[in-house]
């Protein structure tokens, strides 16, 4: 057993590996932004769908966090687009990702007040039954290290219908969406979760109309 029963050995350990999560926190906080804490026991209705027409546009290439923004934005009456909104994308890595405080600052600025939440299933559907697309963050890929941003728009039983600007990942055809993802599929896409970011999990963002804030000029 040697040092593992060691008493202060053990003290040691524990002190470097909360100061370690501490530190990895912070800078994840700088990077990604404060996390709100969202949750709920129950969800209702059982099912939601959404009515109002809304145009899905594919990305050509890592521009999903400018896609699934200008689908938004186009839910409120702004005739935006994932191209155009790209060119202004804040925060952007060298690889062309986006962290998510820089989708924040963009819908912020396009008049637009988003929340970075985390929170379980529950809470995600009550916001989508709210009728506004909360925006996702999830893996592109089940167990692949790619994140993915992407409108959920409705739900049933099941699971989730999504806006997927990714033509690859469109599994089915209907009014403003064209991808179900099953809900256990789901919950593992959703666990973004990684030994940099652990506790960014089951993260999306609540979006809501700012009434102060004047879209920008000439945008409805």
């Amino acid at each position: 057993m040697g040092m593992l029963s060691n008493p202060v050995f053990l003290r040691f350990l524990a002190a470097t590996v909360l100061q370690t999560v501490m530190v990895i926190t912070i800078a994840d906080c700088l990077l990604m932004g404060v996390l709100r804490p969202c949750f709920a026991r129950r969800c209702y209705p059982p099912r939601f769908l959404p009515t109002g027409p809304n145009r899905i546009d594919f990305q050509s290439a890592m521009e999903c966090s400018a896609y699934a923004s200008a689908f938004v934005l186009r839910h409120f009456g702004q005739d935006a687009s994932g191209e155009g909104l790209y060119r202004e994308m804040p925060c952007r890595r060298r690889d062309g990702s986006v962290y998510p405080r820089g989708v924040k600052k963009l819908l912020t600025r396009q008049g637009l007040k988003a929340v970075y939440c985390t929170g379980n299933l529950n809470a995600l559907k009550r916001e989508i039954a709210g009728g506004t697309p909360p925006i996702v963050l999830i893996r592109t890929y089940p167990g692949r290290k790619w994140l993915h941003y992407v409108p959920v728009v409705g739900y049933d039983e099941s699971g989730l219908f999504l806006a997927d600007s990714l033509a690859e990942l469109s599994n089915c055809s209907g009014n403003g969406y064209n991808r179900k993802v099953e809900n256990a599929d789901f919950r593992r896409l959703w666990n973004t979760s990684m030994l940099r970011m652990p506790l960014y999990r089951h993260t999306f963002f609540r979006v809501s109309r700012d009434a102060s804030v004047p879209f920008p000029k000439g945008e409805p």
